[in-house]
């Protein structure tokens, strides 16, 4: 494992863009159009650069599958953030649906702890040239060291059915459910506390 550097950008694009079609949630996000792949590509570039400020990416060793995990209030927007939402809003969800994803992602914030002492688990996926060769293993061993190591909870959000059942068995539980009906989305709010202790 080792941590993204800026020199990793367009690997770890290439991995979240290949990552994303499969996700119902980011599908809502994206404009649907022609220019979807192109969409994809730049909110992977935000993710990335919205990330790497935290120190929060994180690579396998065969560099095929990636991890974004960060403490959620270790860093406080600058005018460069507001910078690279707004190049967001047009690249990639377009001007008319972003008052509809803005409502969207503060009922989410809303949802999560306010102190934002917590890691929160951004982003998990793997190539398809990597998918059963240990990266996923490897990256989920990476991000709970790094809730021990902190003696923080991990919190995450997703979309997939398939995805709340393998953190199921990983320690995490559903705290909310939010059905977003308009988009035809379940999404499911998840923890796992077992990595924090008393001092």
């Amino acid at each position: 494992m080792e941590k993204a550097t800026k020199a990793d950008e367009e690997l770890i694009i290439d991995i979240i863009a290949e990552s994303f079609p499969s996700n119902p949630s980011v599908l809502s996000i994206i404009k649907n159009d022609k220019k979807e792949p192109q969409r994809m590509r730049w909110l992977a570039r935000y993710v990335f650069r919205t990330a790497l400020k935290k120190d929060g990416i994180f690579l396998s060793a065969d560099r095929t599958g990636v991890a974004v995990c960060y403490r959620f209030n270790s860093h406080k927007e600058s005018l460069m953030d507001y910078w690279n939402q707004l190049v967001l809003a047009f690249t990639a969800i377009g001007i008319e649906r972003i008052f509809k994803v803005l409502k969207r992602d503060i009922y989410v914030k809303n949802k999560r702890p306010k102190s934002g002492d917590f890691l929160y688990f951004w982003f998990f996926g793997v190539s398809n040239k990597g998918k059963g060769r240990g990266a996923a293993h490897e990256l989920k061993e990476v991000v709970f060291s790094e809730a021990k190591r902190q003696n923080l909870p991990i919190y995450l959000e997703t979309s997939i059915a398939q995805n709340k059942r393998v953190y199921e068995r990983y320690g995490f539980e559903v705290y909310h459910t939010w059905d977003y009906k308009s988009e035809g989305i379940t999404l499911w709010f998840m923890r796992n506390q077992k990595f924090t202790h008393l001092p």
